[in-house]
């Protein structure tokens, strides 16, 4: 399920949309047939017409090291394929808040919700996160 940063789900969805940009797309149009927000796709395309695909592709690349090395990246990958009653939840669903609970008590960091969706979709599971009930 881990692979390289350039097969990501988000980097490969990133991609795509500066590819559509080039090939013509509206700003629009990407974003509705990618899910993604306007202003991001807006963003991508002043980043794609500065300096092409390849500046696209390095967009995110750097940064601090995360404190979870690839054996806990499986781990999260795992639970998330499991109910979260394994994991001491009430029902079966993943929500954010949850994943940021496990994350915390299984490796003692604790990371913000916007991070912690980085890390389901980078794995390929954001898909998983229920929006939480209030």
């Amino acid at each position: 399920m881990l692979s390289r940063p350039e097969t990501l789900p988000s980097v490969m969805r990133r991609m795509t949309a500066g590819r559509m940009l080039l090939d013509g797309e509206s700003v629009e149009r990407v974003a509705e047939q990618l899910h993604l927000s306007v202003q991001t796709v807006r963003r991508y395309k002043a980043i794609v017409n500065e300096g092409g695909l390849e500046a696209l592709a390095k967009m995110g690349v750097g940064g601090r090291t995360s404190a979870l090395d690839r054996e806990a990246l499986e781990w999260i990958a795992k639970a998330l394929q499991e109910s979260a009653r394994k994991h001491g939840f009430e029902s079966d669903a993943w929500t954010n808040a949850r994943l940021r609970e496990v994350i915390e008590r299984q490796f003692g960091v604790r990371y913000s919700r916007v991070y912690v969706w980085q890390i389901a979709t980078n794995l390929g599971l954001g898909h998983l996160l229920s929006k939480s009930r209030r």
